[in-house]
């Protein structure tokens, strides 16, 4: 007859030698399935090689007509009365 800790132990040794069968498999699939380098869009390199019918008019306009950001460092400090700077 087969003890408690007997069946134990046969169940524990086949979970870990499963679990280590599988561990393997993972390993050897990810050598062996190597992923290139995904492409990165760079885009394009003048506005005139871009499509521009598509978009409707309005929004055109409102594109030529919007003001140029500009960068938070030559903005003007305001200042408000109570600051101690």
């Amino acid at each position: 007859m087969l003890s408690g800790n007997t069946i134990f132990l046969y169940v524990f040794l086949s979970g870990l030698s499963l679990l280590v069968v599988v561990g393997l498999h993972q390993l050897m699939e990810s050598r062996k399935r190597r992923r290139p380098a995904q492409k990165v869009e760079m885009g394009t390199s003048s506005h005139n090689d871009v499509d521009l019918s598509w978009i409707p008019q309005e929004t055109l306009n409102q594109i030529n007509k919007a003001s140029p950001k500009r960068s938070p460092r030559k903005r003007s400090q305001k200042r408000s009365a109570g600051s101690d700077e």
